[in-house]
């Protein structure tokens, strides 16, 4: 992949805090990584930084990584997404969600984590 990967298991939830250049062609690579990584923690809460993650997606890519989202971690992974300011445009949240994931994209780390350890 043509970005770097730390992992940090949390009392409530996993940390994956990804950081490099984006390309498109890795997207479905990268969400299949964030759900072994959680299988592999034993956590069904994923906290996904990718705020220091270069490059921008178009919104066909944010629709079908939502669509890839709700295929792979279903409905029993809860994932936050937090994606650098000016980047957040819900598409790919409200793709993920409308086929039953539990997903939030926002620029709001407090957001994320609040949502993350929600019942």
């Amino acid at each position: 992949m043509s970005f770097d990967i730390v992992t940090m298991v949390e009392p409530d939830f996993l940390r994956i805090t990804a950081t490099g250049k984006y390309l498109a062609e890795e997207l479905f690579d990268f969400i299949e990584l964030v759900r072994s990584t959680a299988d592999d923690a034993g956590r069904n809460r994923v906290f996904v930084d990718c705020r220091q993650i270069d490059g921008d997606m178009s919104e066909a890519e944010r629709f079908e990584g939502g669509k890839r989202i709700a295929e792979v971690f279903g409905s029993r992974l809860k994932a936050a997404v937090v994606l650098p300011a000016g980047q957040v445009t819900k598409l790919g949240e409200l793709t993920a969600v409308n086929r039953g994931a539990k997903l939030l994209v926002t620029e709001s780390e407090s957001e994320a984590v609040n949502w993350l350890v929600k019942p």
